[in-house]
């Protein structure tokens, strides 16, 4: 039973290991930020994800304060991955960046209402329109 744990986990380690080498390669060979961006956090997620479990099948959950650590930052990782990438997004969207098409025309998905909104909201139009600012 020992051996197939050992064997599970160098299994789980390896498959992380894969996908985190591929994730590196979609950074480098995809052709603008968005799917960069795409590449590494899907596959770097899952890759780090299948290495915290395979240390956790090594580890063992038991009283061991080990396991109950690689399973607090699996779960951290879980959550913040998703929210910095898509925050990443948002501000590249922002900043003006357009996401590649195959064809080369523009994408139908664009924040300019909402950038406008945002302008419309900023401090200092606050100010201007309250009249503190004179």
């Amino acid at each position: 039973m020992d051996a197939i744990l050992i064997g599970l986990s160098w299994v789980l380690i390896v498959a992380g290991g894969v996908f985190s080498v591929l994730s590196g390669l979609g950074v480098v060979r995809f052709p603008d930020v968005f799917t960069r961006m795409h590449a590494a956090s899907l596959a770097d997620t899952l890759g780090a994800g299948l290495i915290i479990l395979g240390l956790l099948v090594q580890a063992g959950i038991g009283a061991d304060l080990v396991g109950i650590k690689l399973i607090l930052i699996l779960v951290f990782l879980l959550f913040t991955s998703p929210v910095v990438t898509h925050a990443l997004a948002q501000a590249a969207l922002r900043d003006g960046l357009t996401p590649w098409t195959r064809d080369g025309t523009p994408t139908e998905a664009g924040l300019d209402s909402t950038v406008e909104e945002d302008e419309a909201l900023a401090p200092d139009a606050l100010r201007k329109t309250s009249g503190e600012g004179t």
